[in-house]
C-alpha cells in the first residue's frame, strides 16, 4: 500500500493540490506571524540598545547626583577596563516645513562605541549641525546641506549615517555636549581588555560606585545603580521597552490560534470530497483483496506525504510572508530572526493535523463494501441515515456546547478546549447538512415563489437529492464560515488589543512640575519651590496639535511616607475624558501610585501643610514617575490649602503620528526645563503600528484562503450540475427552454448561497469569539474580549462569495443547456 500511496500522489498530483494549498497557507500563517513577530521584537530591541551595541559592560545610575566626570573617573581606574564614557540621548521631533519625523537624538560617541557609519558628509562638530540618518532624511526631504528644526532651534545637516530604518522612530546625531545640555547622563558604556570577562568587570564596576556620594541608595525614589553586561542589557530591551504588557505573545497566540482552527476545517472538508471522489477506486481496492486495514493505510501514507509537502511549503510562504513584513516595517534591516523551534512545532503541527483531518474521512470511505462501493452513489432517500445523522448531529451539538462551557470556565488549557469545541461543533454542522439544509432551502423557496415556476422546480430539484445539495452548500458554507471566523477574530483581536494598549497606556501625553528636577549643567537635583505650572503652559498644551481631549489636574507637593521625601499630588475632576479606567480607580481614601513604588494595598501616609492623611495604596498605568501620586479631590483638599493647577493630561486623535505632537511640546521644555513631559502615546504607537501591519498580513493571508476556497466551490458546484446532465436533458425533452434551465440552476444555487450564508456567518461569528475568548484568557490577561464585526469587510466578502457560488454554478449549467436532449441522454 505504501507504493501505492506514492504511486497516487505521484501520478494525480491534481488531485491534492486544493489541500496543499490549505495546508500551506494554514502553516504559512502561523509561520510568517511567529517570524514577523519574534524579528521585530528583536528589531525593536536592537533599535532602542543602539547606543549600547559596541560596549561590553553598561553602567546605569539612575537618578544619581553624582558628579558625571567623577563617575567616568571611577570606572576607568578599575581592572580591566579600556574605555568609558557617558551616553547623551534625547528623542525629539524633527521638522522640516511640513514634514515631521519622531527621533532618537544621541550625543555622537567616540569612534570605539560608535555603533554607524557614514553614507555621505560628515559627522557634526558644532551645537548648529546635525547627521540624520538616510531614512530620516528622505522622510524629511533634506540632504547634506539642509536645514532641520527641533522646536524653534535651527540645524545644518552635515552628514547622512547608514542606520537601518525604522517605521517607528528616526536616528540622529548631534555633538555630544550640545545632547547632553538638554539630557542626563545616566548611562555610561565601558570597554573591556581583551581576555577580561565582563561579568567580573561588572561586579567590579559596582563595587566601585555604590559608595560613591550621592549615588542612589536603596529604597529612594532615584533608582538603583545597575552595572551589567552589554548582552544582558540588549537582552532586556523589548521587555523594558513594552513593561509588563507583551503585545506580540497576544498577537502570536490569537492569530496562530485562529489559522490551525481554519486549516483542520480547510483539510477535513477537503479530504472528505477527495475520498468521496474516489468511492469507485476505493471499491476496485476492496474487490481484488484489500483489507480496509490496508486502505486506510494507503490513505495514512499519503495525508502524511500531502501534509508534509504542504507544511514545507507552508514555512517557505511564512518566511516570505515575514520578509515582506520586516521589509515594510524596517525591522528587516536589523536581521530576520528565525526561530528554529516554532518552525519545527509549525511543521509537525501541520503534518498532525492533515492526518487527523484525514482520518474521519479515510475511515468512512474504507466501511463502505465493495459491491455497494463499485455502484453509483444512491440517490433515493434514505431515512435510516438521515436518523442516524440527527442522533450523531445531536450528540456532537451536546458534546461541543459541554466543551465551549468549559473553555468560558477553565483558565489553564482554555485554548486547547476551543479548539476541541469548534472541531466538534464544525464536524457537527458539516456532516449534518443532508438534515437541515434541505429544510433552509425549503424556507428559502418561499421567498423565490413569486419569481414562478421554474424558481418552484430550483427548489424541489434542490431537496431532491440532499446529499448531493448538502455538500455542494457545505463547501461554500465553509468559505463563508472562514471569512467570518478569520474576519471576526481579526477585528475582535484588534478591539481588544487596542483596549489592552489603552488600559496600560491610558494617558498619551503629559506635562507636569517635579518636587525635584535635574539640572544637566551642574548635575546638581533642585527642588521645586511650587507645585504650579509656569504661566500659559496649560494653555499651551491644551491647544498642541493632533491633541483630542485634555484635562487639566490641580495639585500639591507633600511628603511622603517615612522618607520625608516630597512629591506632587495630582488630583481632578475630569479624568474620565482621557482615561474612564484611571478615573474608575480614584477613590475618597486611596492613592494611586506608578509600579513598585508600594506595596497594593498597604497604607501610605501623605502629610500637607493641613496634616497627615493615610491612604490605602493602589497602582495605575497612568503615572511613570515614583514622585507623583494621584488621589481623589477630596484627599488632596485633606492635604492641602491651596491647590494650584499643576499638570495637563492629554490623549491623542493618533498615536502613530507622535512627532506633530512632540514639535510643540520640545519648544515648552526649551522655555521651561524644570517640568516633566511623560505619557504613554509613544510606546503605544510602536504597538498600534505592529498590530495594524499584522492586521494586513492577516487579511492578505485570508484573502488567498478565500480565493482557494472559491475555487474548491466551483469545483464542486461544477460536478454537481455536470452529474445532473441525464435530469437537465429529460427536462428539455419536456419542453423547457434552455434560459429557462439556466435560471433554475441560478436559482437552485442563489438557494444554496443563501442556505450557506446564513449558517456561515452564524458559526463563524462563534468560532471566532469562542478562539479569541480562549486565547487571551489562557494569555493571562484579565481584559474582556470586546466582541467586534468589521461589517463592511465581511458582508463585502460574503458577497463575493455569493456571487461566485451563483456563477460557479451557472456557467457549468451553460454546457447542460446547449447540449442537445438526445446528446445529453446518449452521454449517459
Amino acid at each position: 500500500m505504501l507504493r501505492n500511496a506514492l504511486a497516487e500522489v505521484r501520478f494525480h498530483p491534481t488531485r491534492y493540490v486544493a489541500t496543499l494549498i490549505a495546508i500551506a497557507i494554514s502553516i504559512g500563517f502561523m509561520v510568517g506571524v511567529s517570524v514577523f513577530i519574534r524579528s521585530q521584537s528583536s528589531a525593536l530591541g536592537q533599535q532602542q540598545s543602539l547606543v549600547t551595541s559596541k560596549a561590553d559592560v553598561v553602567v546605569d545610575v539612575g537618578s544619581s547626583e553624582a558628579d558625571p566626570d567623577s563617575v567616568t573617573s571611577a570606572i576607568k581606574e578599575v581592572r580591566g577596563v579600556a574605555a568609558a564614557e557617558p551616553t547623551a540621548q534625547t528623542t525629539q521631533p524633527l521638522e522640516n516645513g511640513d514634514h515631521a519625523v519622531q527621533a532618537n537624538v544621541y550625543g555622537l560617541p567616540s569612534s570605539p562605541f560608535r555603533w554607524a557609519g557614514l553614507a555621505t558628509g560628515d559627522w557634526p562638530t558644532s551645537s548648529d549641525q546635525i547627521a540624520l540618518s538616510t531614512d530620516a532624511a528622505s522622510k524629511l526631504g533634506v540632504e547634506v546641506g539642509d536645514q532641520v528644526t527641533i522646536g524653534d532651534t535651527k540645524l545644518t545637516v552635515t552628514g547622512l549615517s547608514d542606520d537601518p530604518g525604522s517605521l517607528f522612530a528616526q536616528t540622529a546625531y548631534m555633538t555630544h555636549d550640545a545632547v547632553a545640555a538638554d539630557s542626563s547622563s545616566t548611562t555610561w558604556l565601558v570597554k573591556i581588555d581583551s581576555g577580561a570577562d565582563p561579568s567580573a568587570v561588572a561586579t567590579a564596576i559596582r563595587d566601585s560606585l555604590k559608595g560613591m556620594a550621592g549615588m542612589p541608595k536603596p529604597g529612594t525614589t532615584s533608582g538603583t545603580l545597575q552595572v551589567t553586561p552589554a548582552a544582558d542589557y540588549q537582552r532586556e530591551a523589548v521587555t523594558a521597552l513594552t513593561g509588563d504588557f507583551d503585545v506580540f505573545k497576544y498577537m502570536l497566540f490569537a492569530f496562530a490560534g485562529i489559522a490551525l482552527m481554519v486549516g483542520m476545517i480547510i483539510i477535513f472538508t477537503t479530504f472528505l470530497i477527495l475520498l468521496a471522489q474516489r468511492r469507485r477506486q476505493i471499491g476496485l481496492l476492496r474487490a481484488v483483496g484489500a483489507s480496509g486495514g490496508q486502505v486506510r493505510g494507503q490513505f495514512f501514507v499519503e495525508s502524511v506525504i500531502v501534509g508534509a509537502v504542504g507544511s514545507l511549503l507552508g514555512v517557505g510562504l511564512g518566511v516570505l510572508i515575514a520578509l515582506a513584513g520586516c521589509a515594510y516595517t524596517g525591522a528587516l534591516d536589523f536581521g530576520l530572526v528565525m526561530p528554529w523551534s516554532e518552525l519545527a512545532t509549525e511543521f509537525g503541527i501541520g503534518v498532525l493535523a492533515t492526518v487527523l483531518a484525514a482520518f474521519v474521512p479515510s475511515l468512512r470511505a474504507t466501511r463502505v463494501a465493495p459491491l455497494e462501493a463499485l455502484r453509483p452513489a444512491a440517490t433515493v432517500e434514505r431515512r435510516r441515515t438521515s436518523i442516524v445523522l440527527v442522533v450523531v448531529s445531536c450528540v456532537l451539538l451536546v458534546a461541543g456546547g459541554l466543551l465551549a462551557w468549559q473553555s468560558l470556565r477553565a483558565d489553564s488549557w482554555s485554548i486547547a478546549w476551543a479548539m476541541g469545541c469548534a472541531a466538534v461543533l464544525g464536524i457537527a454542522v458539516l456532516v449534518s447538512t443532508p438534515v437541515y439544509v434541505p429544510w433552509v432551502i425549503r424556507g428559502l423557496g418561499l421567498v423565490l415563489r413569486p419569481f414562478g415556476s421554474t424558481a418552484k422546480l430550483s427548489t424541489a430539484n434542490a431537496i431532491r437529492n440532499p446529499v448531493r445539495t448538502a455538500l455542494t452548500t457545505g463547501v461554500l458554507m465553509l468559505a463563508v464560515g472562514i471569512i467570518v471566523t478569520l474576519q471576526v477574530g481579526a477585528s475582535t483581536t484588534q478591539s481588544t488589543v487596542m483596549k489592552l494598549i489603552d488600559e496600560n497606556y491610558p494617558v498619551d501625553v503629559t506635562v507636569s512640575t517635579q518636587p525635584q528636577s535635574f539640572n544637566p549643567q551642574t548635575g546638581k537635583v533642585t527642588p521645586a519651590k511650587s507645585a504650579e505650572l509656569p504661566g500659559g503652559v496649560a494653555d499651551e498644551v491644551e491647544k498642541l496639535p493632533n491633541l483630542k481631549a485634555s484635562t487639566t489636574l490641580d495639585g500639591a507637593l507633600v511628603t511622603s511616607g517615612a522618607t520625608k521625601q516630597k512629591v506632587l499630588v495630582l488630583a481632578g475632576s475630569d479624568i474620565d475624558q482621557i482615561s474612564p479606567d484611571v478615573a474608575s480607580q480614584v477613590r475618597p481614601g486611596t492613592v494611586l501610585v506608578a509600579g513598585n513604588t508600594a506595596k497594593k494595598g498597604s497604607k501610605l501616609v501623605l502629610t500637607g501643610d493641613r496634616g497627615p492623611v493615610t491612604l490605602t495604596v493602589d497602582r495605575t498605568k497612568a503615572l511613570d514617575s515614583s514622585d507623583a501620586m494621584l488621589v481623589s479631590v477630596s484627599d488632596l483638599n485633606k492635604l492641602s490649602s491651596s491647590t494650584v493647577p499643576a499638570a495637563v493630561w492629554g490623549t491623542m486623535s493618533d498615536r502613530t503620528d507622535m512627532a506633530r505632537t512632540m514639535a510643540p511640546i520640545a519648544e515648552i521644555m526649551q522655555s521651561h526645563p524644570e517640568l516633566a513631559v511623560g505619557g504613554g502615546a509613544f510606546i503605544a504607537g510602536i504597538l498600534e503600528q505592529v498590530l495594524k501591519v499584522l492586521l494586513v498580513v492577516m487579511t492578505a493571508l485570508f484573502g488567498v484562503a478565500v480565493i482557494i476556497a472559491l475555487i474548491g466551490v466551483a469545483n464542486t458546484l461544477g460536478l454537481s450540475v455536470l452529474e445532473r446532465g441525464r435530469e437537465s436533458a429529460l427536462l428539455r425533452a419536456m419542453g423547457m427552454q434552455r434560459n429557462s434551465l439556466r435560471l433554475m440552476l441560478f436559482f437552485e444555487a442563489v438557494q444554496m448561497a443563501m442556505a450557506a450564508v446564513i449558517v456561515g456567518v452564524l458559526c463563524g461569528s462563534f468560532f471566532a469569539w469562542i478562539g479569541i475568548r480562549s486565547i487571551f484568557k489562557m494569555a493571562g490577561t484579565s481584559t474582556a474580549v470586546t466582541f467586534s464585526v468589521d461589517w463592511p469587510t465581511t458582508i463585502g466578502l460574503v458577497l463575493v462569495c455569493f456571487l461566485a457560488a451563483s456563477l460557479a454554478s451557472v456557467l457549468p449549467g451553460r454546457r447542460a443547456a446547449l447540449a442537445t436532449p438526445t446528446e445529453a441522454l446518449a452521454e449517459e
